[in-house]
């Protein structure tokens, strides 16, 4: 009796050994997994890699605004003034080209990047623009009273500050001009396209002088002085049309874009303004410039 009643212990004593052998090895492998866990979605190389950054500081309020951009049209946006902090937007495939491509303009031209310090004035607004590209990190640096920025930098932020209007939830409506050719030869036709795309939810609603009148009023500005209304491509500017106010509206999700061509027949800066829409009597007005240097 006493031989079975040991055995019985023993064995009890076996199963709980065992079975506190298998909690510890159960809770050993669960923290090795979880630390390999922690490790990859720590490890830099698996963050998403960002297109670029933008700091914004400065100006009269004194700005402290982060931007950044990524590879699937995600942009990120933080006010450390205001509090206001990971707004994020998704843009549209078209746009995320374009900025691709205005990105691409200015690292062909400055593959090092650029840095334009201040030459006076106070309460200016400070613009860091950091850009990956491969394996480098390349910086532009500019201010509100720095010297005039390169055609190429101008042209990326006129977009930038575009999408930073609604990553910010400035604006619902993107307005651009866009060109394939930042500077052209004396005789060439220059091509220009006005766009404007409705990012919002809510419908844009706007009004026309006359049921023919374009969306856009551009003018280009000649480097005698002159300036010059645009047409779009097709458009009939002689026909008479009935002048009826006409109300339009660019439906959320949509965009309108009109496509114009000039030939320059001077050497010099040539200057394209935009506005959408076309009356000037609109509360809400957006407006574009293009500087294009002609030889």
């Amino acid at each position: 009796m006493s031989v079975l009643k040991s055995s019985i212990i023993y064995g009890l004593s076996k199963t709980i050994t065992m079975s506190k052998i298998g909690v510890y090895a159960f809770t050993w492998i669960t923290i090795v997994l979880a630390g390999a866990i922690t490790m990859v979605i720590l490890n830099p190389q698996n963050k998403p890699v960002k297109i670029m950054e933008l700091n914004v500081s400065g100006g009269f309020w004194a700005a402290n605004e982060k931007y950044e951009y990524y590879p699937d049209g995600t942009v990120f946006f933080k006010d450390f003034v205001r509090g206001r902090g990971n707004n994020s937007i998704l843009i549209p495939g078209s746009i995320l080209d374009e900025l691709l491509s205005r990105i691409g303009l200015l690292l062909e031209k400055y593959p090092n990047g650029l840095e334009l310090k201040p030459t006076g004035g106070a309460d200016y607004f400070t613009y860091n623009l950091t850009v990956y590209h491969k394996r480098d990190i390349i910086s532009f640096y500019w201010t509100e009273v720095s010297e005039e920025p390169p055609k190429e930098l101008v042209y990326l932020h006129s977009l930038i500050r575009e999408i930073n209007g609604f990553a910010s939830n400035r604006q619902d409506v993107l307005f651009y001009l866009k060109t394939d050719r930042l500077a052209v030869r004396r005789g060439e036709t220059l091509r220009v396209i006005a766009i404007a795309v409705n990012l919002g939810r809510k419908d844009f609603q706007y009004r026309s002088p006359t049921p023919c009148t374009p969306d856009f009023k551009t003018c280009i500005k000649t480097p005698s002085g002159s300036k010059i209304e645009l047409f779009p491509i097709g458009y009939d500017s002689g026909k008479i049309c009935i002048q009826v106010v006409q109300e339009r509206v660019l439906k959320a999700g949509n965009m309108t874009q009109s496509e114009y061509e000039y030939t320059v027949d001077e050497e010099g800066i040539y200057v394209i303004e935009a506005y959408f829409p076309y009356a000037k009597w609109e509360d809400t007005r957006h407006y574009s410039s293009l500087k294009i240097i002609v030889s």
